[in-house]
């Protein structure tokens, strides 16, 4: 289904965090300006096509830093299950309430693996996948869309976004951390393949 979305704002937006992130010096891409993407690519006469874009938005974001959780946790499949059940929620073959309550218990199954700091970084990759099937159980384009929020340290580590819980894995750390602590430029690599690639990839399909 083609995207009915203004594209003339959209891309606004896109330029916009494009200059922000090449500018920014730990290569940030704030909540506030990702916010301001998401609802872009919002077209309020299609509301199940909205959904659907925002999800496999997520979905890309995943798999794009799901081999830090391979190199991590050889062998275990979750993060395949996790977009297996992002999926099966976009076709309602899955319960909502059910769905949930599974992405919750995934993380907590972690157990001590999920406070050991040499798993930092594929904990936020299973951060980001809970939270794109959390998600994913909310249909309503405008569930992620909080026009108040624009930094992501004001968000609790219960409630980061998922694109985000990626950039924190393959940069090693949040955007509070020292420069000098965590990789800059990945990061910023990140956030550019999201705007340059992801964004345009799922509006095409």
């Amino acid at each position: 289904m083609a995207a009915m979305i203004d594209t003339k704002a959209l891309a606004t937006q896109i330029k916009i965090a494009q200059v922000k992130v090449g500018g920014n010096s730990k290569g940030i891409l704030s909540i506030g300006a990702r916010m301001r993407l998401w609802e872009a690519m919002i077209d309020a006469n299609q509301p199940e096509a909205s959904y659907r874009r925002r999800t496999y938005l997520d979905m890309l974001c995943v798999r794009k830093v799901q081999y830090i959780w391979e190199q991590t946790f050889k062998g275990r499949s979750d993060i395949n299950e996790m977009l297996s059940l992002a999926v099966s929620l976009t076709e309602n073959r899955v319960d909502a309430d059910d769905a949930e309550r599974s992405a919750y218990c995934f993380f907590q199954s972690l157990g001590n693996d999920a406070t050991n700091p040499e798993n930092d970084k594929a904990i936020f990759v299973a951060n980001a996948a809970q939270h794109m099937v959390i998600s994913a159980c909310h249909r309503d384009p405008y569930y992620v869309i909080d026009e108040e929020l624009e930094d992501d340290d004001e968000l609790l580590p219960d409630s980061l976004d998922c694109s985000y819980a990626c950039a924190c894995a393959v940069a090693g750390g949040m955007n509070w951390r020292p420069a000098a602590e965590v990789d800059v430029e990945a990061r910023r690599a990140f956030w550019m393949w999201y705007l340059n690639e992801a964004i345009p990839s799922v509006l095409n399909n």
